[in-house]
This record gives structure tokens, sequence and C-alpha cells, in this order.
């Protein structure tokens, strides 16, 4: 018997979410690394992704610091290297909350459960590159092209 979901694909959670029960420090660079952004910039880059229909991966928003965690495929910090961001890879740690967090100051814009294992590097700089354009930061959104 089929239900009424079955037309749609499983997303691949990400399995470090499997053992969180509350926001954890946990280390870069093992399942993913993470680009954190400031949160208008970010959230910015992750409107032009969806209006685009690019796949958003996991993106973490710190309301404390105001930074966006965009979490990525383990050995991107190695190369990353984009202006306003900074890449946290082997070495550094973030607080991660477990998937469907709703408290504190930590909340999932994009949650592990529902999205992508990781965010697409390549995606992320694209759009970076896009919503830092002048053109873009004046555009209103019905204006906007992918």
């Amino acid at each position: 018997m089929t239900t009424h979901h079955s037309h749609r694909r499983p997303r691949p959670q990400a399995c470090w979410t499997r053992f969180l029960n509350e926001p954890t420090l946990l280390p870069a660079g093992q399942d993913w690394d993470a680009i954190r952004i400031t949160a208008s910039l970010g959230t910015r880059a992750m409107r032009y992704l969806e209006l685009c229909g690019a796949p958003v991966g996991p993106v973490l928003h710190d309301q404390g610091s105001d930074q966006l965690y965009f979490l990525t495929p383990p050995g991107t910090a190695r190369t990353w290297q984009r202006e306003h961001t900074r890449a946290l890879g082997p070495g550094t740690w973030v607080v991660l909350a477990p998937p469907g967090w709703n408290g504190g100051l930590l909340r999932w814009l994009a949650d592990p459960a529902d999205s992508p294992a990781h965010m697409a590097p390549d995606h992320l700089a694209q759009a970076l590159t896009i919503v830092t354009t002048e053109p873009y930061t004046k555009a209103r959104p019905g204006d906007l092209q992918c």
C-alpha cells in the first residue's frame, strides 16, 4: 500500500544530528564544515538560492551574534575564500542545535531534517557573488533573475 507521500523522495538527513537533544558544541571538519556569514547577507543568499530552485542545505541562525552558519561538505574550508565570510573547518567548533530546535538564540532557517545533508559550496559562492552586486542589492524581489 502506498501513502499520499510516496511520490516524495526522502532527503538524506545529516548523520551528526542523530544524537543531539540540545545545542551542543561540535567540531567542524568531520561531518561538515561551516561558512559563517552575517545574517543580512546570508539571508539574501538563501532567498536567491530558493528563488532559483537550488537545494539549500542546513542553515543555522545564531540570533545572539546575528550570524548564519551554512553547513557544507567536509573540506570546504580548505579552499573557501570569499569576502564577508569565514570558513570553519578542522580546529574550529560550532554550537549546533538538534533538528526542529525552537528555543534560545539558535534556530534553523533550513532544518537538517528537511534539507540535503550539506549546502553545495559552489551554489553558495554563486549566490554570494550575485547578492553582493549593486544591481541585485537595489532590485525588488519580483525583479530577480536566476
